[in-house]
């Protein structure tokens, strides 16, 4: 049936009996509608938590609840718990003996219960602690493909204009409803966990690598944190996609890896460094580019080793290890180079002494056009007039406080074993 037809009155002489069957027809295909409409809405999300958003205002929408909520099995402690639902602010845990759903968990079917407050079941401590007054509850198990318990869904108060304090209870088709949703959410969750399981170990493994370089100079460290920070903060500022930010955060935790093949002779050497030296300190970019290129990185990822291989690109051609100029260095790369730059300019060495965030900003923005190297040479632009402003803003808003880059730079998350 074409969905402008969907929940229409049908123009048809029939028997009563026809009619019913015509009507129950009508009403299913509505229901089936519905459903696949869900489906679509949820298929494709990958992250955890704006999965629970998604999931919890189409199960609201699908049974006219007044609110819903999701709730996962931890495993590890038997017990159900969420972090995401309408009226919570933060993380609630329930045993399994307690509560409607964890009735519906322990028994694995669905529980429908017209009135909370005189039904054995019901546990008032999430109403205490919310401030909310449940009446109607209908609670859905979940499972995995295998047959482990994932969760359970819970809606509250059906919408119902007609009954006491606009609230009625829900019904047998309500119930359907929401089995066949939990089906195919129980799928999708299950793959949600296990994008973030898999991002949390790439996660680990990235912070491990860059920390293994930042160990072996005392001199620089959390160089490496700061200057993904900082170039988070500014892709932000410049409004960027979730998408670009999470390549130039990747790029920068990984800038430097390639002076892990740069001897400690050279790298750890104080005050300026000779010629061949130098070839060979400037060697680690392309040497992080070599060695990231032989990570598999996923589709989006791929261009993660061009980037982290830019940081030292300038606008005027006179960068490494490409001589790349202009927009030929991509914004990402541009991105990149002044958030090094900033940075190195904040620390202090065995050789210099650190400048203020201010004093560092000022000489940024003096790269940004012609001017006369440290060495006393003309020299044309170095760094991206926009990403100096952008991080200019960024300094103002935060107050010139360098913690707010460690914030910025999700490191202490990603060791927690966050995203």
């Amino acid at each position: 049936m074409p969905a402008g037809l969907i929940g229409a009155t049908i123009p048809v002489v029939a028997e009563s009996g026809e009619q019913a069957q015509i009507s129950a027809s009508a009403a299913a295909q509505q229901q089936l509608a519905r459903l696949l409409e869900v489906s679509r809405l949820i298929a494709g999300r990958l992250e955890l938590r704006p999965l629970i958003h998604e999931v919890i205002e189409q199960a609201s929408h699908l049974v006219q609840a007044q609110r819903s909520t999701l709730w996962l099995h931890d495993p590890d402690r038997d017990d159900l718990y969420t972090f995401i639902g309408e009226g919570l602010s933060q993380e609630f845990r329930v045993p399994l003996d307690r509560g409607v759903v964890g009735a519906a968990a322990r028994q694995r079917r669905s529980i429908s219960i017209e009135d909370a407050y005189h039904s054995e079941l019901f546990n008032p401590e999430i109403d205490r602690f919310t401030g909310y007054r449940t009446h109607s509850i209908v609670a859905v198990p979940m499972q995995t493909q295998r047959g482990a318990l994932l969760g359970v869904f819970q809606s509250i108060n059906r919408i119902d204009a007609a009954a006491a304090e606009g609230v009625g209870v829900f019904t047998a088709a309500d119930i359907e409803l929401l089995e066949a949703m939990a089906g195919f959410v129980a799928v999708a969750i299950e793959n949600a966990q296990l994008y973030e399981e898999q991002k949390r170990q790439f996660n680990s493994l990235l912070i491990t690598l860059a920390s293994s370089v930042d160990a072996r100079d005392p001199t620089t460290s959390k160089h490496t944190m700061y200057v993904t920070g900082i170039a988070v903060a500014i892709a932000r500022e410049l409004g960027l996609s979730d998408a670009r930010i999470e390549r130039i955060r990747i790029a920068a935790i990984l800038h430097d890896y390639g002076k892990i093949g740069v001897p400690d002779e050279v790298l750890l050497k104080p005050g300026g460094l000779e010629r061949h030296e130098v070839r060979r300190m400037r060697s680690h970019v392309l040497k992080t580019g070599l060695i990231l290129s032989r990570i598999a990185f996923r589709r989006d990822l791929a261009d993660v080793p061009a980037i982290a291989a830019m940081h030292h690109e300038k606008l005027d051609g006179s960068g490494y290890p490409f001589g790349l100029r202009g927009e030929e260095i991509p914004l990402e790369g541009r991105i990149l180079a002044v958030a090094d730059v900033f940075h190195a300019l904040t620390q202090t060495r065995t050789y210099k002494k650190g400048k203020s965030p201010q004093e560092a900003l000022e000489e940024c923005e003096s790269l940004t056009q012609a001017h006369i190297d440290r060495y006393g040479r003309e020299s044309g632009a170095h760094l991206d007039a926009n990403c100096v402003a952008a991080l200019g803003r960024v300094l103002l808003a935060c107050g010139d406080d360098m913690n707010f880059f460690e914030q910025a730079s999700g490191w202490q998350q990603m060791l927690d074993g966050g995203g």
